[in-house]
């Protein structure tokens, strides 16, 4: 419940979390709306590790709808990203402070951030590379790979 300064009651929000599970372009699509929560991270970190466990190797997550309840719910949020490492691309759709957050959080080479799903579909086409490969720094030590025959 929130209330004014004089004790009147204003408004009582509490969006939930809600996760819709679809495809872009032949690619996984997470989206997720509602508000984020600390205590979402459990949720998050099961729906990608069930992907990864697929051996899906990249992955659209639309937040442009998400909200993030106050800091530990940002904190969840990156915290969960991190977690998926170089072998799950993930492209991330984010708008307003959603995007500036997680493009503070440095998130490394195997997340990126789009503003919209038409600004994705516009980088990315059928079958690219980029969709499907594992994504590595340029510092990264494979600087060849062995050809299968």
């Amino acid at each position: 419940m929130v209330y004014s300064p004089k004790g009147d009651k204003l408004a009582m929000e509490c969006m939930e979390l809600s996760i819709a599970v679809d495809e872009l372009i032949g690619v996984p699509k997470v989206t997720l709306r509602g508000q984020m929560d600390d205590w979402h991270d459990q949720a998050m970190s099961g729906v990608f590790t069930g992907f990864r466990d697929q051996g899906t190797t990249s992955l659209v997550l639309d937040i442009s709808g998400l909200a993030f309840a106050g800091t530990n719910g940002a904190t969840s949020m990156v915290n969960v990203l991190r977690k998926l490492g170089p072998e799950m691309a993930v492209h991330v759709v984010a708008s307003g402070l959603s995007a500036k957050v997680l493009q503070k959080a440095e998130l490394g080479p195997a997340v990126r951030l789009y503003a919209s799903t038409d600004e994705l579909a516009d980088y990315i086409a059928p079958g690219s590379e980029d969709l499907t490969s594992r994504w590595m720094t340029s510092s990264s030590d494979d600087s060849e790979l062995p050809l299968a025959a």
